[in-house]
């Protein structure tokens, strides 16, 4: 938690509440077969450290506007910090397939939505 807090604190204004008390309670890692929440704790070795993975895509030309939170199968995430909503983003491109208003809504529409009738959450 504390190593959380001063992420936090240096990423002030960039990051919405509902992503910081999702890390709190539940962290960050891999879920379903081909899906990981990125988190200020993860491990640049198992590539799940939020901080590795960003700088690796604002290298290869993504905006800083965005937050990549997740990656998977489907593509990445990210939160836009320059319309606050949460967003599906095209590989390479970085241009947004979906946009969401809140983790929830995004949970919903891109995690949910693809593996809801293979684990019988609907």
């Amino acid at each position: 938690t504390q190593d959380l807090n001063a992420w936090a604190a240096r990423h002030e204004g960039e990051v919405p509440p509902c992503l910081l008390q999702f890390w709190r309670e539940l962290g960050g890692g891999d879920l379903f077969e081909t899906e990981t929440i990125l988190s200020p704790a993860g491990s640049v070795a198992l590539g799940d450290d939020i901080d590795t993975v960003n700088a690796y895509h604002y290298e290869r030309g993504m905006p800083k506007r965005y937050l990549v939170f997740h990656v998977g199968a489907g593509g990445i995430s990210a939160y836009d910090r320059r319309v606050a909503n949460f967003c599906q983003l095209e590989l390479g491109h970085y241009r947004v397939e979906a946009a969401f208003t809140s983790l929830e809504a995004w949970y919903q529409g891109v995690l949910r939505r693809q593996y809801a009738a293979r684990y019988g959450l609907e």
